[in-house]
């Protein structure tokens, strides 16, 4: 969700009984905004925060959310965009399907909890069956857990579809692809909501400066680590959400790593790096980076797996940090870890994605040429 729109639509409830919240649940083709994208529509219809790409088709979103505040119901609106839209600002060739629902204060509990599980960096889906009148008849919070999904949660979708909708949930968190079931009485949105990813940064220096502004807006929940406080402290890092002023070793103690969790090490010295590597090493953490020449990072590993850390976890290490894009100033060198964090985060395909998908490091161990046992 962008603008993280969830406390944005939990504030404006504070004051006013209705407002209503545009998403664009499906494109296909070129559009002006991405699948998710987000717009709430309060006081009365009049003012709009968000955005669904501009344009005239985010003027025809407005006067829908306008007329629906009225009645208090959902729709779902298709957009054809070809090149006949040009005159209106927007040449796409593509189609968008908004939804346009009305959220009140009875939604407060519900989307209190959603933006927790964001906050965590815990991914769900939002289920929503809307009748054929437009009238919603229930919304559900669908959170994952090792054994699947709840079955009170699953009994009750089953109820309203008629079908068994495990393996479309499955579907849609997987693959963070909105799926909808058409049945007699209305239609179920299974739309995925992404946690916020976190991102934690060992060192407060200066790449470090840069990197947290430049990933907290690209969406990442920043913690800035330190052994310094002049370096790990608001004033700093006035966009982090968290900073940590303590010995490292302490800090990694601190945090709650999950597989959600990014980390960057740019500490100031190669014994910090080294440290750090070693104790986060063994996290469930889904991204690791470590700043340094090659040279550096080939001793680095070289010492810990004389320390017995296995080399099928330093594997999955990305050191040096970065894309390659010839960066060198510290400026460009945190541009280079935010591309390379959004690349992992988006899993996208590219020459140093495995056949799994899952993204490798583009130094290697084996580009180090040490022996892998």
């Amino acid at each position: 969700m962008n603008m993280d729109i969830v406390q944005e639509v939990i504030s404006s409830l504070e004051s006013e009984p209705r407002v209503m919240l545009a998403t664009i649940i499906a494109t296909s083709g070129s559009t002006p905004a991405s699948s998710f994208s987000k717009m709430m529509v309060k006081d009365g219809g009049l003012v709009s925060v968000g955005t669904v790409g501009g344009g005239c088709m985010e003027g025809d979103v407005l006067a829908a959310a306008q007329r629906l505040h009225v009645s208090g119901k959902a729709e779902i609106l298709a957009f054809h965009l070809t090149e006949d839209e040009y005159v209106q600002g927007l040449i796409c060739g593509g189609t968008a399907h908004v939804l346009i629902e009305p959220m009140t204060r009875s939604d407060v509990p519900w989307l209190e909890a959603l933006a927790e599980r964001r906050r965590e960096g815990e991914d769900c889906v939002l289920a929503t069956f809307i009748k054929t009148d437009g009238v919603i008849q229930k919304r559900a919070l669908m959170v994952p857990n090792p054994s699947g999904w709840n079955p009170d949660d699953l009994e009750t979708l089953r109820d309203i579809i008629g079908i068994e909708p495990s393996q479309d949930l499955h579907k849609a968190l997987n693959r963070h692809q909105t799926r909808r079931i058409t049945t007699a009485g209305g239609e179920l949105i299974l739309e995925p909501i992404a946690g916020i990813p976190a991102l934690v940064i060992f060192g407060g220096g200066h790449v470090s400066k840069h990197l947290s502004k430049a990933a907290s807006l690209a969406g990442f929940r920043v913690t800035v680590v330190d052994d310094r406080e002049q370096y790990a402290n608001p004033g700093r890092f006035p966009e982090a959400a968290r900073t940590i002023a303590l010995p490292f070793d302490q800090a990694v103690k601190e945090l709650a790593v999950s597989s959600s969790t990014f980390i960057v090490i740019v500490t100031r010295g190669h014994r910090s790096d080294e440290e750090i590597l070693e104790q986060v090493i063994l996290t469930e953490a889904g991204y690791i980076g470590m700043i340094g020449s090659k040279r550096k990072v080939l001793a680095t590993y070289q010492n810990l797996m004389e320390r017995g850390v296995p080399a099928d976890e330093l594997r999955r290490v990305f050191a040096p940090v970065g894309l390659e894009i010839g960066a060198v100033t510290a400026e460009e060198i945190a541009i280079s870890i935010v591309a390379q964090l959004i690349r992992v985060r988006r899993r996208v395909d590219s020459p140093v994605t495995d056949k799994s998908g899952i993204m490798k490091p583009l130094i290697t161990l084996r580009e180090h040429k040490l022996s892998l046992g």
